[in-house]
């Protein structure tokens, strides 16, 4: 608008929209951080932001066992692109699902196996609810396979990884209050609130526990002085998510073949989340190959085997017209069974292979169902045992 002999009339701007404009200007400005790429920084700030950042204190004060890709494989492996199942050919998915059925039928598995109660008089405690008594007869079958496989020994460090809040390592280290020269080694890349290993020091145990802030892709074990003295090593996991259960094996296994050398003397792990697997990082790939899936099939395989926990929930949401007859129901149930059956195989596929590359390196293992379905539907877990030297 413009009046006779004057300057024009601009419109104030309201005070939201100068503090958008604001903001905008501000946005424009900033630049991912260099070390965290998940935050941002302003470009004029960057420097003094870098004097206090919390993320670049902690890399600067690194010990010398995080070495950064130390567990990563040293070929140059490419991960095949992920691409969801509804936009790949059925010809694609047919030929895998064919390839899993045939790899399967080659497979001896042992029996369910549920073991010990340690945790049993807490199972009696009327206030324990349902998922704590789920959590608590995982722990009480993988630490009664611990015993069984004899790695519940004096003169062991126990290294659980991904250990988060710890409550595995609580009631491990209630069985082995009797051992001596022990200790527990605790290892999760983030932090945790109301951890389990405070609860173990506040019961003044004879063994040390330690707890390690680092990626499982970074740790070098043969590096960590605290357990350098203790003469065996046992690796202990539950539901180590898909990825981390690869980087742990292959933490194991490189501190058994670098100076100073670890005396592994076993390992139980349960496995979880399996489609988040990565071809790169996954130890199986030979007998993967050896049952004639290609480095490209790895994504379809990783991708079905969600079927194996996504199908009991599909079926208990179908909703079917009200016109629909007792055959259509029977016949949708059907499918979903036959999907949920295809996706615990391939489940089985990946752990069979880990299970594989474990005998190429020296151990006896087994794989086995230590808990039913109804408790979790990720029960499987392997069980690896070694001759240490003296």
């Amino acid at each position: 608008m413009f009046r006779f002999g004057a300057r024009p009339v601009f419109k104030p701007m309201r005070q939201d929209e100068t503090r958008r404009d604001a903001t905008m200007r501000m946005r424009a400005s900033e630049r991912p951080n260099i070390l965290q790429s998940d935050s941002t920084c302003y470009r004029s700030k960057l420097t003094k932001h870098l004097g206090v950042c919390n993320v670049k204190r902690r890399l600067d004060a690194q010990p010398t066992f995080v070495v950064e890709g130390t567990n990563l494989d040293d070929e140059s492996i490419e991960t095949p692109p992920r691409v969801p199942l509804s936009q790949l050919d059925v010809s694609i998915i047919r030929m895998v699902i064919r390839k899993i059925h045939a790899a399967y039928g080659m497979i001896k598995l042992s029996a369910f196996k549920p073991q010990g109660l340690h945790v049993k008089y807490k199972l009696n405690d009327e206030t324990s609810g349902n998922k704590v008594r789920k959590h608590l007869l995982q722990n009480a079958s993988l630490l009664g396979h611990l015993e069984q496989a004899n790695l519940v020994q004096d003169d062991t460090c126990f290294i659980e990884f991904g250990a988060g809040k710890a409550q595995l390592t609580y009631w491990l280290g209630q069985i082995i209050k009797d051992k001596s020269n022990s200790c527990i080694l605790l290892i999760d890349r983030s932090s945790h609130r109301h951890k389990s290993d405070n609860k173990l020091k506040r019961e003044e145990s004879h063994f040390a526990v330690k707890r390690i802030r680092a990626d499982i892709a970074d740790l070098q074990l043969n590096q960590i002085s605290e357990i350098q003295p203790i003469k065996y090593k046992v690796g202990i996991a539950k539901h180590l998510c898909g990825t981390a259960t690869d980087l742990a094996i292959r933490c194991l296994v490189k501190s058994m073949n670098s100076e100073p050398k670890v005396n592994v003397r076993g390992l139980i792990l349960a496995f979880c989340c399996h489609h988040k697997c990565e071809y790169s990082s996954y130890v199986g790939r030979k007998y993967l190959q050896q049952c004639g899936f290609t480095a490209d099939e790895f994504p379809v395989l990783c991708s079905i085997v969600s079927w194996a926990t996504c199908g009991c929930r599909l079926k208990s949401n179908i909703n079917l017209p009200s016109d629909a007859t007792s055959d259509t129901a029977n016949k949708i149930s059907s499918k979903l069974d036959e999907r949920e059956v295809i996706g615990r195989k391939a489940k089985t596929l990946l752990n069979w292979g880990r299970l594989v590359f474990l005998k190429s390196v020296g151990f006896q293992a087994e794989l086995l169902y230590y808990i039913s379905t109804d408790i979790s539907l990720e029960n499987m877990c392997v069980v690896a045992t070694r001759e240490c030297s003296s």
